[in-house]
């Protein structure tokens, strides 16, 4: 990575990290030992949108953000040959630690989900790599239009095997081209009309998303950190934000397909966010340990995730930490409650990396 690199950019990506920590951990606590939860900290049923559905695009944008940064010097010249296996293979590598993941906790006796969240990176990253060596700034933005306007139609095309409404699970093109492609691989497969939340045409948005953070990245290296910088994306991050919700009556925001309005608003939030930090970290020089902490998480982003995955289960679903809730709830609400040991989880996933952090150790994929 260039040395102009934004402390601000690992730590937001930090803090998408341990976001997503935080929601997967309310998630198997809730579903798993069926303890009350804040519904802000569980996915929307469907269309919507909570604080848990934020914290996956905000990691995608961040995905495009970085790439500038670490792509800038081989974007000036011709892309080699081995650059593009370079690209693939960390793509690859991405993907087959997603389905590993998965393996790892599979019910062989029935259907394997063969998408994920890693999934989901590893293929979003290799697109918004290539298109952005590809590309100027106009390109990919034209790039972004034509996707998230072709998407939208996309949605709509009529499907085999029930009426097309988007308000409803499953019942869109994009799933149902899932079901056709995939079959009983997919996450909801037991739905009335079972859907891949990381599904195949879902990607596309995807990439256009992380592009909309390389258009960000490059802003911030030709700018670089001020006033008119921020000025800039927080008036972009408010009409993005503002399109988004105003559309959603044509186009449901929903995390499930990854839609257009979805991508709109996560978007504009995260550029605020992201404006926040800047003028916090790499303005004012703000530091103290909330910040190294979230450094942490956002420099082995990737090992901090596998770690939680293997954590979640043990830390949280055992007679000790069951009957910790119990004691809590008595004092407190039981979603307050929850959240003790769903902490514990995010610290424990933090032990590792921060040892990496001070050890200098990047665990790079």
């Amino acid at each position: 990575m260039a040395k102009e690199r934004l402390l601000s950019l690992d730590v937001f990506r930090g803090l998408a990290v341990i976001g997503m920590i935080f929601v997967n951990s309310v998630s198997v606590f809730h579903y798993g030992a069926g303890v009350p939860a804040y519904d802000i900290f569980l996915h929307a049923p469907w269309a919507g949108l909570t604080i848990a559905d934020l914290v996956f695009p905000f990691f995608i944008f961040m995905v495009g953000v970085s790439l500038p940064f670490a792509l800038s010097g081989v974007k000036e010249t011709a892309p080699t040959r081995g650059l593009i296996l370079k690209l693939l293979k960390r793509s690859a590598l991405l993907f087959l630690i997603g389905l590993a993941l998965t393996l790892s906790f599979a019910d062989w006796s029935e259907p394997i989900r063969l998408l994920g969240v890693l999934q989901r990176i590893g293929i979003t990253f290799f697109g918004a790599a290539i298109f952005f060596i590809g590309y100027g700034w106009r390109g990919q933005l034209g790039l972004i239009v034509i996707i998230l306007v072709g998407y939208h139609f996309l949605q709509m095309i009529p499907i085999p095997d029930g009426e097309t409404n988007l308000l409803e699970p499953g019942l869109n093109y994009s799933n149902w081209f899932d079901r056709y492609f995939l079959g009983d691989h997919v996450y909801a497969r037991n739905a009335p009309a079972p859907y891949e939340p990381e599904g195949l045409l879902g990607t596309l948005p995807s990439i256009a998303q992380a592009l909309m953070g390389a258009l960000t990245g490059m802003y911030i290296r030709h700018k670089g950190a001020g006033a008119t910088l921020l000025r800039h994306m927080c008036l972009t991050g408010l009409i993005l934000t503002i399109l988004g919700f105003a559309l959603s009556g044509i186009h449901p925001i929903v995390k499930a397909t990854w839609s257009s309005t979805f991508v709109l608003t996560t978007s504009g939030m995260a550029l605020l966010v992201f404006a926040i930090l800047i003028w916090m970290l790499d303005i004012k020089g703000w530091r103290g340990p909330l910040t190294r902490f979230g450094q942490a998480f956002g420099i082995n982003a990737i090992t901090a995730y596998v770690v939680h995955t293997y954590l979640m289960g043990p830390v949280l679903l055992n007679p000790v930490t069951t009957g910790m809730q119990d004691s809590l709830a008595a004092l407190v609400s039981p979603a307050l409650a929850m959240l003790l040991p769903v902490v514990i989880v995010v610290m424990l996933s933090w032990v590792p990396v921060a040892i990496m952090q001070k050890r200098g150790i990047i665990l790079k994929v």
